[in-house]
């Protein structure tokens, strides 16, 4: 029963192996994007709305003063959305931007291991360099899946909270 369980470790476990050191960095790269991705989302659905409400309210405490002070409050509300809606989105791009990067790095470890049979071996066994070939290649495909799901995610989540947050501009604009 426990052999079911521990399979996809197993699976999991081997493709680190074959994959060489930078596939762990990648790994290590993919959970700490998708943690802010989440953080992202979990943003959207609860706290954004609270935020608005929050600008909502203290917009509508001031109709009654000067309209320069009216609209320096609303643009103050609005930025504060703006900093918080787009808080660690710079981050997740350079997370993106980084894996291809750390797969190229894979890419260049594995056939510097491939060079190495060669010069060992001194032939073009490739039994001998399936290792090296599979270190080159596994970092490279690892790398470019994470960033394009990555890419994927964040631009769903960044053009909805977009859309929000201009939904809540226009409202803040019109009290």
């Amino acid at each position: 029963m426990f052999y079911y369980l521990a399979l996809p470790f197993t699976s999991l476990f081997d493709f680190f192996d074959r994959g060489g050191p930078v596939i762990i960095v990648l790994f290590v790269l993919a959970i700490v994007m998708t943690t802010l991705l989440i953080e992202r989302l979990f943003f959207f659905i609860s706290e954004l709305k609270d935020l608005s409400d929050i600008s909502y309210k203290e917009v509508s405490s001031y109709k009654d003063v000067n309209a320069w002070i009216l609209n320096k409050i609303k643009s103050k509300n609005i930025s504060v959305i703006n900093v918080a809606a787009n808080r660690n989105l710079l981050l997740i791009q350079g997370l993106i931007a980084l894996c291809p990067l750390l797969g190229l790095l894979g890419t260049v470890t594995g056939m510097i291991e491939v060079f190495d049979i060669m010069a060992i071996t001194g032939t073009g066994n490739a039994r001998a360099m399936a290792s090296g070939i599979a270190k080159a290649t596994l970092p490279t495909m690892t790398g470019l899946f994470i960033s394009i799901v990555g890419l994927f995610l964040l631009t769903a989540i960044k053009s909805t909270i977009d859309k929000a947050t201009l939904d809540i501009k226009y409202g803040i604009e019109q009290i």
